[in-house]
C-alpha cells in the first residue's frame, strides 16, 4: 500500500474519491457527470445505460472505488479530467479480479494526458487495490473504447453474443484483459523517468 500521492506526476494526479482526498467535495460527481453529459459520452461510459444523475451519484457511492483523473494546474489545483473505477471484485488477496471502467471529458482526451492517467489508474488498482486481473466489458460497436484499452496494454479476450440491452435489443460484448504481471513492469519503468508529483506543504 502505498497511499495515493503517489500514484501522478508533475503535471497529472489520480485521487480516490473518498473522505479525506482533496476530490471528495459535494459538486465533484455532478461536475464529473454534467460534463460527461454535455460530451454525449454517459450511454457510451456505461455500455449503453444513458444513467441520469440520480443513478451516476448512486452508482458511484455503492461501489466505493471510484479515483478522480485529474491535471495539476497553477498553485497545485487539481482539474478533474476523468473517472475511473472498479465493479463486481471476486476472489481474494493473490487472485483477485474486477471490472473496471473509465472516462475522460474536455480536451484531455486529444492529449498524451489520457494515457499516462489510464496508466496511473491503472496501477493505483493493481497496487492499492491489490486487484491481479482487470476485464473491461464494451459493447461490441464502441471501437474507441477498445482502441484505447488496447493502448493501456489490455488484448481483447472473447466475444459474448448478446450481452447488453441497448436501446430495445440486445447487442454483443467485447471482453478486454490485462494481468498485473503484464502491465506493472513496464509501468515502472515509465514511471521512473517522469517528474514527481509536487506534495502539498
Amino acid at each position: 500500500m502505498r497511499g495515493w500521492q503517489h500514484y501522478g506526476t508533475k503535471t497529472l494526479q489520480v485521487v480516490p474519491y473518498m473522505p479525506g482526498t482533496p476530490v471528495y467535495l459535494d459538486n465533484m460527481l455532478p461536475h464529473i457527470y454534467f460534463s460527461l453529459k454535455q460530451e454525449g459520452k454517459i450511454a457510451d461510459t456505461f455500455c449503453g445505460e444513458d444513467k441520469n444523475l440520480d443513478e451516476f451519484i448512486s452508482y458511484f457511492h455503492r461501489i466505493k472505488t471510484a479515483q478522480v483523473l485529474c491535471r495539476v494546474g497553477p498553485e497545485l489545483k487539481l482539474d478533474p479530467v476523468g473517472i475511473s473505477w472498479v465493479d463486481l471484485p471476486r476472489g481474494v488477496d493473490g487472485a483477485r479480479a474486477a471490472q473496471i471502467g473509465m472516462a475522460f471529458f474536455g480536451d484531455v482526451t486529444r492529449y498524451w494526458d489520457a494515457r499516462c492517467l489510464g496508466c496511473l489508474g491503472l496501477a493505483y488498482m493493481f497496487i492499492d487495490l491489490e486487484i491481479n486481473v482487470l476485464h473491461g466489458i464494451q459493447l461490441v460497436s464502441n471501437y474507441r473504447a477498445r482502441n484505447f484499452a488496447k493502448k493501456l496494454f489490455f488484448r481483447e479476450v472473447a466475444t459474448v453474443p448478446a450481452w447488453h440491452y441497448v436501446d430495445g435489443q440486445l447487442e454483443d460484448a467485447r471482453v478486454m484483459m490485462l494481468r498485473r504481471g503484464e502491465f506493472l513492469p513496464g509501468f515502472e519503468d515509465w514511471f521512473a523517468k517522469q517528474e514527481p508529483a509536487i506534495k502539498n506543504p
